[in-house]
């Protein structure tokens, strides 16, 4: 007897308006990473997407917003995949490799790269600095927080931690950019292995019992450490 397929149930309005809007945000910062912002437009985003260009401007209706929407999309996705690991990390898995894959994983992807071709531009245009600049900020205070966290309760003492991050991401940052745009070839997962290697060392013995995660200190705030409008993340 020959089965039925299963009929599959038909999707609310509001589950098409979230998938339209997120295929929206994903093209726009593909479109970011592989053409940049000076080639940027909402005709090529609806185009990726796969979209008229009265739907991305029913949600989204000017350029600007489009790119602030397209960096909490980025950014809120970074977040969630750094809770992940670090809930897998928590359950007794290595919390310094699953730093180290989150970091791997926000530096070396395209929405870093849609990320920096942001910056640069909000650099000379107040309108996207201003909204572009908090969520950047606040994204980066939520990943340094996570596993900040996730290492004290691993036992590791707090400022160790926090040092071993901050140096972790600033490590990525460098190399990100030399890998992308120096006219040379680098080996960085070969680096990403060595500092692998080296974390131990930097992050010294666990305590016998480990601590109760302590607040971040304000210092974390990457707004404290640098200009607006420079590198994010």
């Amino acid at each position: 007897m020959t089965r039925k397929p299963a009929i599959k149930p038909r999707r609310t309005q509001e589950q098409r308006r979230t998938e339209t809007q997120e295929a929206i945000l994903s093209a726009a910062l593909q479109v970011l990473s592989e053409d940049g912002f000076s080639k940027f437009s909402a005709s090529r985003v609806a185009a990726r997407a796969e979209v008229s260009r009265g739907a991305l401007e029913h949600y989204l209706p000017t350029k600007n917003a489009l790119l602030v929407a397209a960096t909490q999309y980025a950014m809120d996705h970074a977040v969630a995949h750094a809770k992940g690991l670090a809930e897998r990390a928590n359950k007794s898995e290595d919390p310094i490799k699953k730093f180290m894959l989150d970091s791997e994983h926000f530096f070396f992807s395209p929405g870093y790269r849609a990320m920096l071709e942001l910056a640069m531009a909000a650099n000379g245009e107040p309108d996207l600095s201003r909204p572009f600049q908090p969520i950047v900020t606040k994204a980066r205070e939520s990943l340094n927080g996570i596993w900040l966290d996730t290492l004290q309760r691993a036992g590791y003492p707090h400022q160790k931690a926090q040092d071993f991050v901050e140096l972790t991401h600033h490590l990525f940052r460098g190399v990100f950019l030399a890998k992308t745009w120096l006219p040379y070839n680098t080996d960085w997962r070969a680096m990403m292995k060595i500092w692998s290697a080296l974390a131990p060392t930097i992050l010294g013995p666990t305590i016998s019992k480990p601590q109760k995660p302590a607040p971040a200190r304000q210092t974390a705030k990457p707004a404290k450490r640098r200009a607006v409008g420079s590198i994010p993340g």
